[in-house]
């Protein structure tokens, strides 16, 4: 697993609580991405991460249990095949391949079993 997402009321308040409370590292962000969100990332490093995300479309209030907007999983080698293989095997692709909202990788998005969105993002070099 690379990270969990989850939406936020407040991001200068829910930055604060991972940092300064829980004591990990801004990592990057805010983000703003014009019409859609603004996106912070916190973690100890980016090897396992929270991204914190303020949602700028409507939609009706958070409550407990629908915050967490999705799983995230590297995905090492050809990405494009590796898509192609997916819904070879009959895994819905629910948004996707695409690039990334800062460019740097491809991204997709299937559903699981049980309706959850999956974000499939194409491995980091290190």
């Amino acid at each position: 697993m690379l990270h969990v997402s989850i939406f936020v009321n407040d991001m200068a308040e829910s930055i604060a609580f991972y940092t300064e409370k829980l004591g990990l590292k801004l990592l990057r962000g805010p983000v703003h991405y014009a019409g859609n969100c603004d996106m912070a990332f916190v973690g100890k490093d980016w090897n396992a991460y929270i991204e914190l995300v303020f949602d700028l479309e409507a939609h009706p209030p958070y409550a407990l249990g629908n915050r967490v907007e999705h799983l995230a999983i590297d995905v090492e080698g050809d990405f494009a095949r590796a898509i192609a293989a997916l819904q070879a095997a009959g895994v819905r692709v629910v948004n996707g391949p695409k690039k990334s909202p800062g460019g740097e990788r491809w991204i997709a998005f299937v559903e699981d079993p049980n309706g959850i969105p999956v974000e499939l993002l194409e491995a980091i070099q290190r």
